[in-house]
C-alpha cells in the first residue's frame, strides 16, 4: 500500500461510501496523507477533513473538474486550493446543474429504450451528492434492467452507448485558471483514458498551464508508469497518483492505497503541494 493516495471519491459525488468511512478505510491501510477529489465539488471536505484530524491524516483539498478537448473527456485534478473562494463555489454549482440535465436527458433515453426510471429516484439515491451516470447506473439495478454497475456502462451509459450523453463541459484553460486563481495546483487525471493522443493534449496542458501528471494510477503497468514519469520529467510537470477510489465494486477498482505509488514519490508530490499551493492541509 502506498502512504499517499491523491484521487478519491465519496457520497459527496458519485462514490458510495460517506468522507468519513473514505477517510477511517485509508488510516486503516496505512496511508497518511491524501486528498477527496469529488467531481466539481468540495461539499465533502469539511466532514472528511473533521476525520482526518481524528486520525491523524494530513488532508489536501482536492477537487474533480470534467472539461473537453475536441470530442475527449479531459479530467483535471485540483489541488491545495482555498476552497472557500466564492468564484471556485460558483463554478461548481454551474457544474452540478450541467449533471442534473444531463441525467434527465439519459433517463428520457432510456425510458425510450423500454427501461422506465424516475428522475427523482436517481435523485433519491445520490441523495445531498453530485448526482452523475453511477447513480443511473444503481437505479437501473435496482429496478433490474442490469445486473451489475458495470453492466449499465457496458450496455448503455459508457461512452458511445445508447445512452451516453455529452454534457456542456468547461475549456480546461478555464479550469486551469479557476484553481489556479484560488491557490491551487492542477494536474491531468488518467491520461490514458483521454485516447490515443493524450501525450499531444498534455503537451497542450502544458502550455495552458498545467502543473502535472497523474502518473501513478490503480492499475498502470510498470511501462505505463514509466512513460507518463518521462514526460512529466520532460515537460517540467510534477507527478501525482491515485486510486480513483468510488466503491463501486467494479472489476478494475483497487483499495485505498492499492497504487504503485513509492513512498519517495508521494514525498516529492507533498513538497511540491508545500511549495506551490495556498492551502497545503485542511484545517477544522
Amino acid at each position: 500500500m502506498a502512504i499517499g493516495d491523491f484521487h478519491l471519491h465519496s457520497t459527496a459525488s458519485d462514490g458510495v461510501q460517506t468522507p468519513t468511512w473514505v477517510m477511517e478505510r485509508a488510516a486503516a491501510n496505512g496511508v497518511q496523507v491524501l486528498s477527496l477529489t469529488d467531481h466539481d465539488t468540495t461539499d465533502g471536505l469539511e466532514e472528511a477533513a473533521a476525520a482526518a484530524r481524528r486520525l491523524g491524516l494530513r488532508l489536501i483539498p482536492g477537487v474533480e473538474i470534467s472539461t473537453e478537448v475536441g470530442k475527449a473527456d479531459v479530467h483535471l485534478l485540483g489541488f491545495g486550493f482555498d476552497p472557500s473562494g466564492p468564484r471556485l463555489q460558483e463554478f461548481f454549482r454551474w457544474q452540478r446543474e450541467g449533471r442534473l440535465a444531463r441525467v434527465e436527458k439519459i433517463v428520457g433515453i432510456l425510458r425510450d429504450h423500454g427501461m422506465p426510471l424516475e428522475t427523482q429516484r436517481v435523485l433519491e439515491i445520490a441523495g445531498e451528492a453530485t448526482v452523475g451516470r453511477p447513480h443511473v447506473a444503481r437505479a437501473l439495478v435496482e429496478k433490474g434492467y442490469v445486473a451489475s454497475v458495470q453492466e449499465a456502462f457496458d450496455l448503455w451509459l459508457g461512452n458511445g452507448k445508447p445512452a451516453d450523453v455529452n454534457r456542456e463541459k468547461l475549456d480546461p484553460q478555464d479550469a486551469i485558471a479557476i484553481i489556479h486563481e484560488h491557490g491551487g495546483v492542477v494536474f491531468v487525471a488518467h491520461p490514458v483514458f483521454i485516447g490515443e493522443n493524450y501525450v499531444d493534449v498534455i503537451r497542450m496542458l502544458r502550455g495552458l498551464g498545467a502543473d502535472g501528471i497523474e502518473t501513478y494510477y490503480k492499475h498502470y503497468l510498470p511501462e505505463t508508469v514509466a512513460r507518463h514519469a518521462a514526460l512529466a520529467q520532460e515537460l517540467g510537470m510534477a507527478a501525482s497518483g491515485g486510486s480513483d477510489f468510488h466503491g463501486l465494486g467494479n472489476p478494475d477498482d483497487r483499495d485505498i492505497g492499492d497504487i504503485p505509488f513509492p513512498d519517495e514519490r508521494v514525498r516529492e508530490f507533498v513538497e511540491f503541494i508545500d511549495a506551490n499551493c495556498a492551502c497545503g492541509a485542511i484545517e477544522v
